[in-house]
């Protein structure tokens, strides 16, 4: 599944499908009643816009369901490979 993520460094976007699921504490819900992930993802491959290699709270993760695949402003980690 692809994934997308905003580098914490320079405010990008840009997509990725190599990573794992860490300190995974499974489903929670929050103050809300909604359901949600207590996890964190961590990039397998360097940021495609300062090289780090960054790991975010599935929290800080934008739904990929959520986003029309016509965003001129993403950048595909993938494409490097």
């Amino acid at each position: 599944m692809e994934f997308i993520f905003i580098c914490p460094n320079k405010a990008q976007t840009f997509k990725g499908t190599n990573f794992r699921i860490i300190d995974n504490r499974g489903i929670k819900k929050d103050a809300w009643g909604n359901k949600v992930l207590d996890a964190k993802i961590e990039l397998l491959d360097a940021c495609p816009f300062c090289s780090d290699f960054h790991t975010y709270h599935a929290s800080e993760l934008v739904c990929p369901f959520e986003i029309s695949g016509d965003s001129a402003s993403e950048t595909n980690i993938n494409d490097n490979a």
